[in-house]
């Protein structure tokens, strides 16, 4: 009997360890093995026995809510969701899932609220807006309505050379030395809007019809030959699978400078988007413009625009991103003879975010450009080249549910071997960010 009563004693003992843990930590180990191999019904018969024992530890919860999630017991998903929300509450991952995790409850008003809650984010990434906008076209159908959304930034901007003048105090052609204009400072105020419109088409095959506004007003408090005035409309149909996500865009623009018709464009952009894994995607599109200058001096501006752009991003954590951009781009005039029309651009940028708490999140980005005209200059004896970079950083902070206050601060510089066309210029943003 005695004999008996040791090995129960010591049972626990050789299953967890002298401190309790062991075993349970080989378990978790494992279960983690069995998730990444999306072997989700093995993760969740050893997460659901184990959970208990770490009800502190965030990410088991949320491992344990998706392999919940994959098997169907969404009951089970919802409440680890929960408890990472407890622990974790600026891990925006986790509120997707729970907002997913709703709509297959069939709770779609909490659905609702939760996808919007991530999209008031100005710090997600497009393609994951796109996504949200999708699931959230779903819920609405529903609901038997179509889902809207609005998005307008007020700011109050400084502007260190709002004109482009040069860094060089004079430029030298064939027939001598000029002074060049001097860099001009000013103040604006700007307001940027963006509306949405979604709606889900066919259940069964993943469509849907996407419409966007966008408005964009910059109002100098001198320089009024720099005001600008922006509408574009977007109209695009989508197609989303598990792994893959079409779009096929038009785009329509009008741009106005000092109160007078600039430019008017129109085009087309395909982009696809392709999931390698949870955490990483490839994003590509094509783009295809043309260019009507509105005034008859500037018809001969008039050109077609080409880009084509490859990104890769890559989810760190539940709350920071990382993406790299290559674009190239190409522009040729419809006529004329003007030679500051024809060029090819090379960009490659960076873009980095981070939300590090509920309230306070970051986003860097740098971006470096070669830009090659086609047509030599007789003036300047040379064929225009310029090389720029930009360095952007903003932090944003939540006041409120769906309204935020942002400062950013960019520089950029372009380096022109026709020195009159190299500058360079540094600009602070602050403001609101409001989603209705």
């Amino acid at each position: 009997m005695k004999t008996f009563v040791f090995l129960i004693v010591l049972l626990p003992m050789y299953l967890f360890g002298s401190d309790g843990s062991v075993n349970i930590d080989l378990q978790y180990n494992k279960a983690i093995k069995y998730y990444k191999e999306k072997d989700f019904k093995s993760s969740y018969n050893i997460l659901s026995k184990i959970y208990i024992t770490k009800l502190s530890d965030a990410k088991l919860s949320f491992y344990l809510g998706r392999s919940a999630y994959e098997t169907g017991y969404y009951e089970i998903a919802l409440a680890a969701f929960e408890r990472v929300e407890m622990l974790d509450p600026a891990n925006l991952r986790n509120k997707l899932e729970m907002a997913r995790t709703y709509f297959m409850l069939k709770m779609y008003e909490d659905s609702e609220l939760a996808f919007k809650e991530v999209l008031n984010n100005p710090n997600i990434p497009q393609n994951v807006r796109t996504n949200i906008e999708l699931y959230l076209s779903k819920v609405t159908k529903v609901q038997q309505k179509s889902f809207t959304y609005a998005t307008v930034n007020l700011d109050f901007v400084y502007d260190s050379n709002v004109n482009y003048g040069s860094l060089d105090n004079e430029y030298t052609i064939n027939i001598g030395t000029f002074p060049t204009a001097s860099e001009q400072s000013n103040t604006a105020l700007q307001v940027y809007a963006d509306i949405v419109n979604i709606y889900d088409l066919d259940d069964k095959n993943g469509f849907a019809m996407k419409n966007k506004v966008t408005l964009f007003l910059k109002d100098y408090k001198e320089l009024d030959a720099y005001d600008v005035k922006y509408i574009g409309y977007t109209p695009s149909i989508l197609y989303k699978e598990t792994k893959y996500l079409g779009e096929f865009a038009l785009n329509l623009d009008i741009l106005s400078l000092a109160n007078k018709e600039y430019m008017r464009t129109i085009g087309v952009t395909p982009r696809f988007e392709y999931s390698h894994s949870n955490t990483f995607r490839s994003i590509a599109h094509l783009k295809y413009q043309k260019k009507f200058f509105s005034q008859t001096v500037q018809y001969d501006l008039n050109a077609d625009h080409y880009e084509l752009s490859y990104s890769l991003q890559k989810i760190l954590s539940p709350r920071s991103y990382v993406q790299a951009n290559i674009i190239g781009i190409r522009e040729r005039k419809h006529h004329g003879t003007r030679i500051d029309v024809d060029y090819d651009e090379y960009k490659v940028n960076v873009i980095y975010a981070n939300q590090f708490t509920p309230v306070f999140s970051t986003e860097l980005f740098a971006e470096y450009s070669r830009r090659n005209y086609e047509d030599h200059s007789t003036l300047f004896n040379n064929t225009r080249a310029d090389n720029g970079g930009i360095g952007v950083a903003t932090i944003n902070a939540r006041i409120l549910k769906t309204l935020r206050l942002h400062l950013k601060g960019a520089y950029n510089r372009v380096e022109s071997n026709q020195n009159i066309f190299s500058y360079h210029k540094y600009t602070i943003t602050t403001g609101l960010n409001k989603t209705f």
